[in-house]
């Protein structure tokens, strides 16, 4: 059975019936959908063809006779009126003005759907058959205004009626799903914190970039407008900045007791008996020429060595004041986003406290379980707080780096990151924070003595971000 006059099938294909829809959108997760709609999609997959306006004319206006209300107690029926291409509303006393009338909204209707079909490549979504793609584009236009559908008719939707160019839609869904094919193993991580996007599992818990992820449920998260979008746009912008870039440094240092081996030019003639047999030989034809390489360090000598790593120390400051919440939240949320991406890649110690005017305890993430744990807790927090102390907390923040350095924390060049939307002043002396970076960052506000700070310690500082 075909349940749309918009699109016919080929003749060797049999579109799914109503419970096939149903376990479909079922497994997406889909509560109610437009059957014409799924029919049209799996037709035109099949290789089916778009129906022309002037053929299911008359099968639009025959609905509309038979579903037309009776008048109202005046005996007027209320139509769509056009004027110049735009709707408006009208009144007629006429039943067959009001027929024609509704039957031209319907067919524009089909019309503006068709233009969406048109423009779909259905083999862009998710899924193993046409049927199960189409739930998967209808689960994700439902995440638009006016693309959710009710119950199984699910039709008119008003996104079609009330978009001025359907093809956009069908283009805003697909550059989603293109998006979650760009996105890196990181943002993967961070924007799939409790790995329910993941369809598989591993038994330890941890996953790996080879696991298949989920790219509807991530592209529900992140369509045009959403909260998800927002923190991914901020934390993408982030990743141009030179000076935003985090960078673990690994050096080898001389270890007796190392398990690995290198060669280094040698400094002084008392490391002549660790000089490799090789060069020995060049003694035996020239004694004069083997001196002279010894006393100008060309002799290589071997080492034992230990490789050292130390992680970049970045300290995130959270502005706790009610002001920031809704937009400002999530632009915060994706500068946190941005600098835990160091610690899934290995390059980074990052710490966030929210601040008002103290510093409260510092979430702590030095591992990739850390951080996702602390994006999602810090995405889904609602912080509340009096004022605010900038200067107070970014002193706390250099001497909680430096007492952690002390300690034996293998870390260096210490950062810390203020996410503000108050103006209060950031009066901290370079001298008071030595070795530190301060990066600023205005939340829709401006703060010029933060923007000062940052300048002052070669960092980055944003106003009205």
């Amino acid at each position: 059975m075909n349940f749309s006059i918009r699109t016919a099938p080929p003749a060797t294909y049999i579109p799914p019936g109503i419970e096939e829809m149903r376990e479909s959108a079922k497994q997406v997760g889909l509560r109610g959908f437009a059957k014409d709609l799924v029919a049209d999609l799996c037709n035109l997959a099949a290789g089916g063809r778009m129906i022309p306006p002037s053929e299911y004319r008359d099968t639009v206006r025959h609905r509309v006779e038979e579903t037309l209300p009776q008048p109202d107690s005046s005996g007027w029926w209320s139509i769509p009126v056009w004027n110049a291409g735009k709707k408006s509303s009208g009144r007629t006393q006429k039943r067959f003005e009001a027929i024609e009338a509704k039957t031209r909204e319907q067919v524009g209707y089909h019309q503006s759907v068709q233009n969406f079909l048109g423009a779909v490549d259905l083999v862009k979504f998710p899924g193993a058959s046409p049927l199960e793609q189409a739930m998967s584009l209808l689960k994700l236009l439902a995440t638009q205004s006016g693309g959710q559908s009710n119950g199984e008719s699910g039709e008119p939707l008003p996104i079609f009626t009330d978009a001025e160019r359907p093809e956009g839609v069908a283009e805003t869904l697909q550059e989603t799903l293109d998006l979650v094919e760009r996105l890196s193993e990181e943002e993967q991580d961070m924007l799939d914190s409790e790995g329910k996007k993941h369809e598989v599992q591993p038994e330890d818990g941890e996953r790996t970039g080879s696991q298949p992820l989920n790219r509807l449920a991530v592209a529900e998260d992140i369509v045009p407008g959403s909260d998800r979008r927002v923190m991914l746009n901020i934390s993408r912008t982030l990743d141009s900045f030179t000076k935003l870039q985090l960078r673990k440094q690994e050096k080898f240092e001389a270890d007796p007791a190392g398990e690995e081996v290198r060669q280094r030019p040698i400094k002084h003639l008392g490391e002549l008996s660790r000089v490799s047999p090789t060069a020995w030989a060049i003694r035996q034809q020239s004694p004069v020429y083997f001196l002279y390489q010894a006393v100008s360090g060309q002799l290589p000598v071997r080492e034992r060595v230990t490789k050292v790593v130390r992680k970049q120390a970045v300290f995130i400051l959270v502005d706790g004041s009610g002001s920031m919440k809704g937009r400002k939240h999530w632009k915060a949320t994706g500068v946190v986003m941005n600098r835990l991406k160091a610690v899934l890649s290995g390059d980074a110690v990052v710490w966030v406290s929210v601040f008002d005017t103290s510093l409260t305890k510092a979430e702590k993430a030095t591992t990739p379980a850390e951080a996702r744990e602390l994006i999602k807790k810090f995405a889904t927090g609602n912080f509340r707080g009096g004022g605010t102390d900038i200067a107070g907390s970014v002193k706390a923040a250099h001497k909680a780096i430096e007492t952690a350095m002390e300690s034996g924390e293998m870390l260096y060049r210490p950062e810390v990151v203020v996410l503000t939307d108050d103006d209060s002043s950031a009066g901290v002396k370079q001298s008071e924070i030595p070795g530190t970076k301060v990066h600023g960052f205005a939340m829709e506000s401006q703060n010029p003595t933060l923007m000062a700070l940052a300048k002052a310690t070669n960092g980055v500082g944003m106003e009205n971000f």
